[in-house]
């Protein structure tokens, strides 16, 4: 039934496009071109605004079904982490584990492990989050001081290779800004936050300073969390064309974790903690180096260099009783230390070529990384006291990348993409254990092609597009060392066919259908699924259809409701398994939010979340419950110029009972979402 209904979807998709394309091939020839068009049209970036990795390309974004967060879509919310923020893009939603500092996870593209293993690239101003195995802590990411976030959905970007295969999510800060701004907010489980985020510009200097401070108790017990940000952006105009700007970062959180509750824990006392052990720290420091010189009014080269020392522990442990004799293993002891430096150039061109309007990204990256990991058990009878250490090892990767992208408008309507880059890895693995034992990985070399085209008519009111982008994922899992200790493996491959179209009938309103289709092949599956030592065999394959819709009105001036809507078929196609759907993946996502939001005096609204249950199985016997919620928001603009905003916060309006992450099978066990909780927010801007 899910892949009848999939192909019915895409037969009209293809029906849809169909007939578009037949009403724009007549429109075409009505259309003169333009050679003098405004390239700033629509909010595409220009070339004085270029200032991190090959921002010329997002124009392009156009052709895909990409999602651009601005800062006032952003802020002013309750993000149970900052991850959160990615939701506001349909399609996607959150697993939150709600175990301290430890990364949260979500879901795109039919893909569960998107900033808890290889599938999804993420990036702050242009330096990467993601870990050896893909791990990725959005935690260090302050929501007040962000400009805009940047979704692209699947392998569509030239500018992102690894871990980029179910998608890209790329955070930029603000660069300057035209005021300060103090938040102050308080709530449930005793949890508050200061955050200030300002600076001053000028024609010689652009300076931005942000500070938060974060603290909550948690909802369960033995869940309190502090954490602090800092960050540093100061940019120094030398001339006209010739800027040079420096970055710093820093972040540090301490938390306790309550272990995730099993299913009479649940349905008793969902408030509960598996033990006291849980908990962890991090540290992080980080830098970035920026020259900018604009060659002209069409071009603009950057160079950068970047850095970032990181220091994570971890206790995990499961439910034990202290006082069993013998004791026995329920967890472990994490610490790794990471070390990572990158440097990288770009040339970017805005302009017009043969009278045409044309735009080109070429440039090149390269990355050291240092990575030293340890493991200790714990014991039953230990609490946080580390025992026999089992994990001792450090990893040394390179990664050098080259990239380009070009747009050129063939004809008034109709724009033509098409990219590539490749990667290149190698890497060494030292096991401090076993004797110093070195192992190095086979060099990989990825060559990944990307195209796309966006057909614009009816007077800019309709946009066709469609592409093709290949992706890859490496060996997974670096803490289980077969990347380096296998030879003869190949990356996965991973190929996204995406079309859809995008409507503005009306000023008031806008609406969007995508469909697409993500194959992967060469999948890494375990020769033997019961040997953990087992190697792997690129012989997996799975497909990932979905369809995602949007729509957005606007009225009153200052009122909007927007839904979407997203289906997903996510199957594996060979093996034991073929025809079964893949573990941890919803089939139907909704969202929709109704609000009145004005400049000044009284506004608000309601947001309403669905998901369906998924497979927590291979064999797709066991799954997890569905689960909705309705969040609600009155807000309050006042003073001169509205430079005060009181707001309050209600998440689970309702008050459901439900789980937002689920795992395990008949055992089940459970990460309880929070019950009705309460915030109060006050900002001034100055």
């Amino acid at each position: 039934m899910k892949a009848r209904g999939c192909r019915i979807a895409w037969l009209a998709m293809a029906m849809v496009c169909g007939w578009i394309l037949f009403k724009a091939s007549n429109a075409a020839a009505a259309e003169a071109s333009d050679a003098d068009k405004n390239l700033d049209e629509g909010g595409v970036v220009s070339i004085e605004d270029v200032v991190v990795r090959g921002e010329a390309v997002k124009g392009d974004l156009d052709a895909t079904s990409a999602t651009v967060l601005t800062n006032k879509q952003i802020t002013g919310r309750i993000y149970i982490t900052p991850l959160d923020i990615v939701s506001l893009s349909p399609g996607i939603t959150i697993h939150q584990y709600k175990q301290g500092g430890t990364a949260a996870n979500f879901i795109m593209r039919g893909f569960s492990g998107n900033s808890h293993g290889p599938n999804t690239a993420f990036f702050l101003d242009g330096i990467p989050l993601n870990e050896g195995d893909g791990y990725a802590d959005t935690n260090i990411i302050n929501p007040e001081e962000i400009d805009r976030v940047e979704i692209v959905k699947g392998p569509s970007s030239a500018l992102y290779g690894n871990y980029a295969s179910a998608g890209s999510i790329a955070y930029y800060t603000k660069k300057h800004v035209d005021s300060n701004r103090l938040k102050l907010q308080y709530g449930a489980h005793n949890t508050y936050e200061a955050n200030f985020v300002g600076g001053t510009s000028d024609s010689e200097w652009d300076q931005v300073y942000s500070v938060q401070t974060y603290h909550t108790d948690g909802y369960q017990d033995n869940s309190d969390w502090d954490r602090q940000n800092a960050a540093a952006r100061v940019t120094r105009h030398l001339t006209d064309n010739l800027n040079v700007r420096l970055s710093l970062r820093g972040f540090n959180s301490n938390w306790d974790a309550p272990g995730y509750i099993n299913q009479d824990q649940y349905d008793r006392n969902p408030s509960q903690a598996v033990s006291e052990t849980n908990g962890g720290g991090k540290k992080r420091t980080a830098g970035r180096v920026d020259l900018d010189y604009r060659i002209n009014a069409e071009s603009k080269a950057l160079v950068y260099a970047w850095g970032y020392d990181q220091e994570f522990w971890r206790w995990y442990a499961g439910a034990a009783d202290p006082t069993e004799r013998p004791a026995v293993e329920v967890g472990n002891l994490r610490d790794f230390h990471r070390e990572v430096y990158g440097t990288g150039a770009s040339y970017n061109f805005l302009g017009s070529v043969l009278n045409r309007e044309f735009r080109m990204t070429i440039g090149t990256d390269y990355m050291v990384e240092d990575i030293y990991r340890q493991r200790w058990r714990l014991m039953s009878d230990s609490g946080r006291e580390k025992g026999e250490q089992y994990w001792n090892y450090n990893i040394d990767m390179e990664t050098l990348s080259f990239y380009g992208q070009a747009s050129y408008r063939v004809v008034a309507p109709l724009r033509v993409i098409l990219g590539a880059r490749y990667d290149q890895f190698s890497g060494d693995f030292v096991d401090h254990l076993e004797n110093d034992n070195q192992f190095s990985m086979e060099d990989q070399g990825v060559f990944s092609p990307k195209a796309g085209l966006i057909l614009t008519v009816l007077n800019d009111r309709l946009d066709v597009f469609a592409n093709y982008g290949q992706g890859f994922a490496l060996m997974p899992g670096f803490s289980e060392q077969k990347a380096f200790t296998q030879d003869d493996w190949d990356p996965q491959e991973r190929n996204q066919y995406e079309g859809g179209v995008r409507i503005r009938p009306t000023d008031w309103c806008k609406a969007e259908l995508i469909a697409y289709r993500l194959e992967t092949t060469k999948d890494f599956v375990k020769e033997d699924p019961n040997d953990q030592n087992s190697d792997y065999r690129n012989v997996g394959e799975t497909t990932r259809d979905g369809i995602e819709a949007q729509v957005e009105f606007n009225a009153f001036d200052f009122g909007y409701l927007r839904a979407d809507y997203a289906f997903v078929d996510a199957t594996s196609d060979n093996g034991v398994y073929a025809g079964k759907t893949i573990v941890g993946v919803p089939e139907n996502i909704y969202n929709a939010e109704a609000g009145y939001d004005p400049p000044t005096g009284l506004g608000g609204r309601l947001t309403y979340h669905y998901e369906d249950g998924y497979f927590l199985d291979d064999d797709n016997l066991y799954t997890s419950d569905s689960w909705d919620r309705l969040d609600a928001q009155v807000s309050y603009r006042f003073g001169r110029n509205a430079r005060y905003m009181a707001a309050l916060d209600v998440v689970n309006l309702l008050d459901n009972k439900y789980a937002d992450y689920t795992s395990g099978k008949a055992a089940k066990v459970y990460s309880p979402g929070l019950p009705l909780s309460v915030y109060l927010t006050f900002m001034i801007d100055f």
